[in-house]
């Protein structure tokens, strides 16, 4: 089989350490399964592994941590499944899916949505496990909650504004330029933009009459983290998935007499049985069209052959849509 190999970390993001080989289809283990991989989402992190920048590496590799196909071997009553996966240990510990084929653990099958093409349950596993763990898990976001999504333009931000217009929240995007949202909702989104409001402290003040957000998803970090915190409600949660600087600052007799909360939340320590199961949470919600796939463009799609491009893309933060990988191509 043909599959993306990795046997040290790249030196330079311009030349990326990797090679395109043929190897061996993996032989199975009683409670593993082999994918035929239709469709690989390609991610911030996968890029950052190429570059030695992700924890518990292991080399060599082939990476990509999110996958839908079809299970081609293993236990037989998931034999024929069109299935969708993600987990913090594919394209890590272990060997991930931009390969022709992958092998995960029983354990971790589960069918896509049935409204779902391949090619979109393919590309949904890291930033919408990401956002479920901040918003669903970390946040408890329900009916009635205001909720703020700082980088609302990012997929995880579009996840986490899907996830809380689906459970009845009113929702604000940040967004830099923007003067409208363009992703998907259930809900009409009342949007922030930067460029003709930079004061964002008062622009939720304004909008919450106030009273401030319960939540606030901050995808982008240390930019906002103050202002994020100055504008939560009594009990308010900020989440937090990213940040460009590591120290903040925080005033604590702010923090504890709000009664706020900080979550932080990463999806690497969840590995393909745990974020199967958050996938299996989501799926009636796609089913009933309450959640909506991302677009998938023509020309982000990329074959084995053709990665780099499609690597590049998402290293350099050339495109806001999302780039898959399709290793039958």
């Amino acid at each position: 089989m043909r599959a993306i190999r990795v046997h040290e970390k790249s030196q330079t993001s311009d030349k990326l350490n990797y090679k395109l080989a043929e190897i061996e289809v993996p032989v199975l283990e009683a409670d593993e399964c082999l994918i035929e991989v239709a469709a690989s989402g390609v991610n911030p992190s996968d890029v950052k592994a190429l570059l030695g920048k992700m924890p518990d590496l292991v080399w060599p590799r082939t990476p990509g941590r999110d996958f839908a196909g079809t299970v081609v071997d293993g236990p037989a009553h998931h034999i024929g499944k069109q299935v969708w996966g993600t987990g913090g240990d594919l394209g890590m510990k272990r060997d991930g899916c931009h390969a022709q084929f992958t092998v995960i653990d029983a354990a971790a099958v589960r069918e896509k949505p049935t409204n779902l093409s391949l090619l979109e349950a393919g590309s949904l596993g890291v930033p919408w496990t990401c956002a479920w763990l901040g918003m669903v898990k970390g946040s408890r976001v329900q009916a009635g909650d205001t909720v703020v999504v700082m980088g609302a333009g990012g997929k995880v931000g579009e996840a986490s504004v899907q996830l809380a217009a689906g459970a009845g929240a009113t929702v604000i995007a940040v967004e830099r330029t923007k003067d409208k949202y363009d992703g998907q909702a259930k809900a009409p989104i009342d949007v922030l933009t930067l460029a003709t409001e930079p004061d964002l402290h008062a622009g939720i003040l304004e909008r919450t009459g106030g009273r401030g957000a319960d939540i606030i998803m901050n995808t982008v970090g240390s930019p906002y983290f103050a202002d994020a915190n100055a504008c939560l409600a009594k009990e308010g949660r900020q989440i937090i998935v990213s940040t460009f600087v590591e120290d903040n600052v925080i005033n604590l007799r702010t923090f504890y007499r709000g009664n706020h909360m900080l979550i932080g939340v990463s999806n690497m320590d969840h590995d393909a049985v745990i974020s199967g199961e958050i996938l299996e949470t989501l799926r009636d919600g796609f089913e009933r069209g309450i959640y909506k796939p991302y677009p998938i463009l023509n020309d982000h799609v990329f074959s084995l052959e053709s990665a780099t491009a499609g690597y590049h893309r998402v290293l350099q933060n050339e495109t806001p849509e999302r780039v898959v990988i399709n290793p039958q191509l």
